[in-house]
């Protein structure tokens, strides 16, 4: 790659992809984590409210492995919200040893609060973008996204 003297190297190109990817995710999730205080949830809270709202039902085995934790500890965080009404356990109608989780209404309630306060942060993050640049940079993500998940 020719580089033009007269074009500055970005910091992030600098600093490397991973890096630049870790720090971005880093600052993100602590402006989020700040936030996320008036809403009374702590970030694993969040992710898992968050997913829940996606997935609708889900097992909590696969919920842990979509979040990429451990299950002890996502079993952890879905005792917490289970005891705070917003998640509820219920058994696998065909598999009695497995259990499916959905929100409850109150969870409903509480993941639409907190993402009203997570859309903050994005506007923050992305407040020197324009829609065209924005567009390129989900674009480039998804892409980055499909290249590591792809088997090897």
């Amino acid at each position: 790659m020719m580089e033009n003297k007269d074009i500055p190297i970005p910091m992030s190109q600098r600093r490397g992809l991973g890096a630049s990817l870790r720090l971005a995710h880093h600052l993100y999730g602590k402006r989020l984590q700040k936030r996320l205080i008036s809403s009374e949830l702590s970030m694993a809270q969040y992710i898992h409210l968050r997913t829940l709202k996606e997935e609708v039902r889900i097992s909590q085995s696969e919920l842990s492995a979509q979040l990429g934790i451990e299950k002890a500890s996502s079993t952890r965080v879905l005792d917490e919200l289970a005891q705070r009404g917003l998640i509820r356990r219920d058994r696998h109608k065909q598999d009695k040893r497995m259990l499916v989780v959905s929100l409850t209404e109150a969870g409903h309630a509480k993941i639409d609060e907190a993402m009203d306060t997570a859309r903050v942060i994005a506007d923050i993050a992305s407040q020197d973008f324009d829609e065209g640049e924005l567009l390129q940079l989900f674009r480039a993500l998804d892409k980055m996204i499909d290249n590591l998940s792809a088997e090897s």
